[in-house]
């Protein structure tokens, strides 16, 4: 990659970090939303569900092997103590065993009655598909930490961008082509075109790490890594499966039509995580580097502020938007949804704090609290999933997501009060001061706009 390609790739338009991750967010928001209408308007909630069953199971393959390491690259990484091509062609050979594993676990699967669970009624090809998605994941995920550790995060931003524009347009190609032609999309191209879209992006990555394979003998920088890693491993596998494991137990019982449903619901919620995300993406490298406890303190409360009642906004509006707006765009098959969203939505709110308050924890060297609310908040969700589903459908799995998120959030707060010393009152209720900061950092995206004067 030139010189003049890895500048552009890093670009923030004169944004600050924070904003530009935003930024980026913001602009994804109506493209994902384009992209699973599209989906589901081309094979209905069953085969949407069935693709969603794939991804997910991709997606905790992916998780489960990592070990965490991504944070655990971006912390070393931000302290400066390793080398980042050394550590990049060391995870190369990582990415490799941990794909060859996905190989394995899927492979004695098969011979169980589990397996279509994950991935019913699908044969080899699928299998092979799911470990290069996974191998693709996991490069995605370590390349995308060390940019983060060294604060090129808008290269990650953009990268992230550029997958997904190619990734609808290619659905929206295909899609034109094959209904020209009498035909549909099926879920097998769909994924193919999901790896494609992740492949790209890996590759975007790569080429800005100025990547050169160069195995060294020295895993100082590894081992450090995996040291951080560890503490975060149970409690980031306990809070994915607190995201994703009601997705396998609506299909348990329901089947993949209602995990079509449910998991639309799902993602339209947590669309509302846009900030609190790209403020945690940033707040964890910037916390690890850190020597001013203070400032960093009152950064925090300050964003979580902003973050909670921004997303408790959103929320309002999406509530009032849904009712009318799924049923039009993605057709009366996912009238169902509404509900789910609504009885989700208050969790998602409330979960906007444990997102920051996390990234905060981690930042500072003790991952194993975000350990304890995570697992308190698994055996809440196996335990309320178990009871609920049966019972409701998909509405009895988003109940059990937002007393599970809940919970998250009080804990998390009760650990950050501890370590920091400030008051429920600072985290919660927002300043005036507050307002001048967003605006601080709104005004470059407005200006970049045309929107400066509404300011």
């Amino acid at each position: 990659m030139s010189t003049t390609l890895r500048n552009r790739a890093s670009w923030t338009f004169g944004l600050p970090r924070t904003v530009h991750a935003f930024g980026v967010n913001i602009f994804l928001l109506p493209l994902g939303i384009a992209t699973s209408v599209l989906i589901a308007r081309t094979i209905g909630p069953a085969g949407k569900g069935s693709l969603d069953l794939i991804i997910a199971t991709a997606a905790l393959l992916a998780m489960v092997l990592s070990l965490s390491l991504p944070q655990g690259i971006t912390y070393v990484v931000a302290q400066g103590k390793v080398a980042a091509n050394v550590l990049a062609s060391q995870l190369v050979l990582v990415s490799v065993l941990q794909s060859l594993t996905a190989l394995a676990v899927l492979s004695l699967l098969r011979f169980t009655g589990y397996f279509q669970i994950f991935l019913p009624n699908w044969g080899l090809w699928i299998v092979a598909g799911v470990v290069v998605y996974v191998w693709v994941e996991l490069l995605t995920k370590f390349w995308a930490a060390i940019l983060t550790g060294q604060q090129q995060i808008a290269i990650v931003n953009n990268s992230e961008l550029v997958g997904r524009v190619t990734q609808f347009l290619s659905i929206f190609i295909l899609a034109a082509g094959l209904y020209l032609s009498g035909r549909q999309l099926s879920v097998g191209l769909l994924f193919l075109v999901t790896l494609s879209a992740s492949i790209l992006i890996n590759l975007l990555l790569l080429t800005s790490l100025s990547f050169k394979f160069r195995l060294l003998r020295d895993f100082t920088g590894l081992k450090s890594a995996i040291a951080f890693a560890l503490p975060c491993y149970a409690a980031n596998t306990a809070q994915f499966l607190n995201y994703k494991l009601d997705v396998f137990v609506v299909g348990f019982f329901a089947g993949a039509q209602s995990v079509g449903r449910y998991t639309l619901a799902v993602s339209l919620a947590q669309l509302l995580w846009l900030m609190s995300n790209s403020v945690a993406s940033v707040l964890l490298p910037k916390v690890a580097a850190s020597n001013d406890a203070g400032a960093t303190i009152q950064h925090t409360t300050r964003v979580t502020r902003l973050s909670l009642w921004a997303t408790a906004i959103c929320a309002v509006a999406l509530a009032v938007l849904a009712t009318q707006a799924i049923p039009l765009l993605y057709g009366e098959p996912f009238r169902p949804s509404i509900a789910a969203l609504l009885w989700l939505l208050p969790g998602v709110v409330i979960f906007t704090i444990a997102n920051v308050l996390a990234a905060y924890i981690a930042g500072i060297g003790k991952p194993h609290l975000n350990l304890w609310v995570s697992g308190i908040s698994l055996v809440i969700t196996i335990t309320l999933d178990l009871i609920l589903i049966p019972k409701l459908n998909i509405v009895g799995a988003s109940i059990a997501s937002t007393v599970s998120y809940s919970v998250s959030a009080v804990m998390l707060i009760m650990f950050f009060v501890r370590e920091t010393g400030v008051s429920l009152r600072q985290i919660l209720v927002p300043t005036s001061e507050d307002l001048n900061f967003a605006r601080q950092l709104v005004q470059p995206l407005l200006r970049r706009v045309g929107l400066q004067r509404a300011i």
